[in-house]
């Protein structure tokens, strides 16, 4: 977890306010794109592949003007530990001064007992991680001998993605400039869903659900913000971003596309916020998906579209976090058994949490359903 505290910290400095962040220029960005959904070794679960959204950030990426000739993806099969290297190793040979690399994977994370994190390629062996997957560590180093360009993206949709920030890190003194958005921080799982990668989509596909401030352009830290919101209610994942000290959060990744600009709403709800809705005396998270005078149209999560309905001001209130406060005393749930622990601090639905008697390393981010007080 030192590394999402590292994300947090390096994501919160930028450049002074009169200095231009700069904006995404897609003809000039150079893409590796691996995306796994089955495996060689029968440990690692294979996922569905309908509805694959790791193609549709590719189609994505291209619409947004990325030469299709930039774009190397490596599906499933093709995605073995050699062809993810060497392929990356292309990608970055191929980009000039000036340019920007994106590096995106999807699939399983592993971690190992040593906190090393690995990206599980098609044939990983999980007995054998260091051996036969992809670590941070490779990443870093042929980013940093064969990229000659100026901007990293780094993106992630799998366990303990949040390991991106350490790539992240090795850049804080570099030419490049470089920054993450991942589906989890570096200690937790994520689920199987596509929701990441669908707010990539949605990031680079110029939805205006992510501008926040309404002026029509998609900031880094808008990004950030808006996966963050995504992964926190729709999967009950904590994530953040990073990004080194010479990569402006202000910096512009997309336009809001005019035909994607959302519905402006009457009152206090936004469209596309998160709330929580009281339905027969329980308060279900919900979202907002329209808006009339004195009432709203809400989305309950979870729940299918049929359950959508109206409800007035009374009945909605603002998400509410995590029942903890640092210093609690509480046992945390860790593979089907409760460990004593101490609340370090909370953020959102999330709790910091030591467990007692531990080493620091250890230290990790639980929601509510791994936690009780004692």
């Amino acid at each position: 977890m030192r590394l999402a505290t590292l994300a947090a910290a390096l994501l919160s400095l930028a450049v002074p306010a009169f200095a231009d962040p700069g904006k995404w220029e897609p003809e000039k960005t150079y893409a590796l794109m691996a995306g796994v959904l089955e495996w060689q070794d029968k440990n690692l679960s294979p996922f569905p592949k309908e509805n694959r959204q790791d193609r549709a950030l590719e189609a994505t990426l291209k619409k947004a003007g990325v030469p299709a000739d930039h774009i190397v993806f490596l599906e499933d099969k093709a995605a073995t530990q050699k062809g993810i290297q060497e392929k990356l190793r292309e990608v970055c040979g191929m980009a000039p001064e000036g340019s920007t690399l994106i590096f995106y994977f999807a699939g399983h994370g592993m971690q190992d007992d040593g906190g090393e994190i690995y990206l599980a390629n098609y044939d990983a062996d999980t007995g054998k991680q260091k051996a036969s997957c992809v670590a941070t560590a490779d990443v870093t180093r042929i980013i940093s001998k064969n990229f000659k360009g100026s901007r990293v993206l780094l993106f992630a949709d799998c366990c303990y993605s949040g390991g991106l920030a350490k790539i992240v890190r090795e850049f804080d003194k570099a030419p490049a400039s470089a920054a993450c958005l991942t589906s989890a921080t570096a200690s937790n799982v994520s689920t199987a869903e596509w929701t990441f990668t669908a707010s990539l989509v949605a990031i680079f596909g110029g939805d205006g659900a992510v501008d926040a401030s309404g002026d029509g352009a998609i900031t880094l830290k808008e990004a950030d913000a808006y996966v963050a919101g995504e992964m926190r209610f729709k999967e009950g994942q904590l994530t953040r971003g990073a990004a080194t000290p010479s990569f402006d959060t202000g910096f512009v990744l997309a336009s809001v596309d005019a035909s994607k600009k959302p519905k402006e709403l009457p009152g206090p709800w936004s469209f596309h916020e998160y709330c929580e809705v009281e339905w027969k005396g329980d308060w279900f998270r919900s979202q907002v998906i329209d808006g009339r005078e004195g009432e709203w149209k809400i989305h309950y999560l979870g729940f299918k579209d049929s359950d959508d309905e109206w409800v007035p001001a009374k009945r909605m209130r603002k998400p509410q976090g995590i029942g903890a406060t640092g210093g609690d005393k509480v046992q945390v749930e860790w593979k089907k058994k409760w460990y004593p622990a101490t609340v370090m601090k909370v953020e959102g639905d999330f709790a910091y949490i030591h467990y007692d008697g531990f080493g620091n390393e250890w230290d990790e981010w639980v929601t509510a359903k791994r936690l009780k007080k004692k």
